[in-house]
């Protein structure tokens, strides 16, 4: 960083998503819940101009590795990312929004993780898998020793309950 009067958004946008990720993920069960949520950043030069990356990163049920990114540009100050229906680029000065974008995000991962655990099982059921097949399976992801593509207790009795939804309802 620079040390310029400017990078002191970006100070308090590392230290929200900090914050943000630590209120998040005190227990085991709540990394889990969450992907094993983590934040990156690095700093590079893009036309000689310094840019820092924060990339907030998690996991979906089976390992899929996915992450929110945002840069800041030391010389403008500004921060850039995707907006919410990721057609458009934002770019904004005040760290109150970049923040807010990614508690929205972060907030968003349960459901996120129990979509794609269910995109998950209906792959196992059109495989043609048993009901006893698939709790080998699910037996699989909750002891996955990739702490992110695990699955918690509560995703577990939801992917039960969505799992006997296709072996209940006539075809």
């Amino acid at each position: 960083m620079s040390g310029r009067p400017e990078d002191n958004g970006l100070q308090r946008v590392r230290t929200g998503v900090e914050d943000l990720i630590n209120s998040r993920t005190m227990v085991e069960e709540q990394r889990i819940g969450y992907g094993n949520l983590r934040c990156e950043c690095s700093d590079w030069a893009r036309e000689e101009q310094m840019v820092t990356n924060i990339a907030v990163i998690y996991e979906t049920p089976g390992g899929s590795t996915c992450q929110v990114n945002v840069e800041y540009d030391h010389q403008s100050a500004e921060f850039s990312f995707l907006g919410d229906a990721l057609e458009r680029t934002v770019v904004t000065n005040e760290p109150q929004q970049v923040l807010a974008m990614m508690n929205r995000h972060v907030r968003a991962i349960p459901g996120r993780r129990l979509e794609q655990l269910h995109k998950q099982i209906d792959s196992w059921v059109a495989e043609g898998k048993t009901r006893s097949q698939l709790f080998g399976e699910f037996n699989k992801l909750l002891q996955a020793e990739f702490l992110g593509g695990r699955i918690s207790t509560n995703e577990l009795k939801q992917g039960i309950q969505y799992t006997l939804s296709h072996f209940s309802s006539p075809d």
